[in-house]
C-alpha cells in the first residue's frame, strides 16, 4: 500500500529523515516509536504531501505520490489524518466537524451529509454529543471525533501523530480502545505513539527510529525480546523506567 524509497528529508542543513527505504502492505497496522526528535512525525507527514522530500520517492498504491499528475487535494482524501492536538474547528458542532470533509471535498448539502457524519459518531460511540462544541467535550472525546472526520471519507490509509499524546491517563484507553477496532477492521494504519502496550496488541509491524533513520523494523514478538537492536532495548528501559 505504501512504499518509502530511500527517502531523505531536510530542514535548511539539517537532516531530519535519512535515507529510510521501508513498505506498509494493506491491511496491516504500522506503529512507529523512538526517541523524541527521530523524525517518525516527519516521517509519517510525507505520505500525504504535509511534508515534502528532498530525495526518494514515496508511491501509494503504486503510484509515486510526487508525480506531476498527482492531485494533492485527490491524494489526501484517501488518507486520513489525525493530529496530537485533534485541529478542530472550534466554532463548529461536534457533527458539523465531522461532516466537513463531504460538504467541502464532496459538495454535498448539509442534510446529504448529516445521516453519514451521524453514523461515523455512532461508530466512534459520540452520536449523543453531536450538538456538542468541541470547548464542552473531553480531550478523548474530541480525538474521537477527529478519528471520526478523518474516516468520514472512507480511506484505504489512516495515519495517526501520537493520538493520545495531549490527552490525560484516564482518556488514553478510550482512544486506544477505537484504534484496535480500526486495526481489527483491515484499515492500512499507521500510528506513531509512545504506547508500548498498544504496539505490542495491535501492530503488525513496529519501526524503530533514531536520529532520522530506520533502525529496526520488526514483529512485536521480535521487537519486544532480547534479540531486538541494542537501541530498542534501551528505549523500552527507559520507558519503563519513566513509567
Amino acid at each position: 500500500m505504501i512504499e518509502f524509497h530511500s527517502v531523505s528529508k531536510r530542514y535548511g542543513a539539517l537532516q531530519v529523515i535519512h535515507d529510510v527505504s521501508a513498505t506498509v502492505e494493506k491491511g496491516t497496522t504500522i506503529v512507529l516509536c523512538g526517541p523524541s526528535g527521530s523524525g517518525k512525525s516527519t516521517l509519517v507527514r510525507t505520505v500525504n504531501r504535509l511534508e515534502p522530500i528532498q530525495s526518494g520517492r514515496i508511491t501509494v498504491a503504486g503510484r509515486d505520490i510526487h508525480e506531476k499528475s498527482v492531485d494533492v487535494n485527490t491524494l489526501r482524501s484517501g488518507i486520513g489524518f489525525v493530529f496530537q492536538q485533534f485541529n478542530l474547528f472550534p466554532h463548529l458542532t461536534v457533527v458539523d466537524n465531522v461532516m466537513l470533509p463531504l460538504r467541502r471535498l464532496r459538495g454535498q448539502s448539509r442534510r446529504q451529509a448529516l445521516p453519514t457524519a451521524m453514523l461515523m459518531l455512532e461508530r466512534v460511540g459520540l452520536a449523543d454529543r453531536a450538538q456538542s462544541l468541541p470547548a464542552d467535550i473531553s480531550g478523548g472525546q474530541a480525538q474521537r471525533v477527529a478519528i471520526a472526520r478523518s474516516l468520514i471519507l472512507k480511506p484505504e490509509i489512516l495515519i495517526l501523530d501520537e493520538p493520545t499524546s495531549a490527552l490525560d491517563p484516564e482518556m488514553v484507553g478510550e482512544v486506544l480502545k477505537l484504534l484496535r477496532e480500526l486495526s481489527a477492521g483491515g484499515i492500512t494504519l499507521m500510528c506513531v505513539t509512545h504506547e508500548m502496550g498498544f504496539a505490542r496488541e495491535v501492530a503488525d509491524r513496529i519501526w524503530f527510529l533514531k536520529s532520522g533513520r530506520l533502525t529496526f523494523d520488526a514483529s512485536p514478538d521480535l521487537f519486544f525480546s532480547q534479540e531486538a537492536h541494542p537501541d530498542v532495548r534501551g528505549f523500552l528501559s527507559s520507558i519503563h523506567r519513566n513509567h
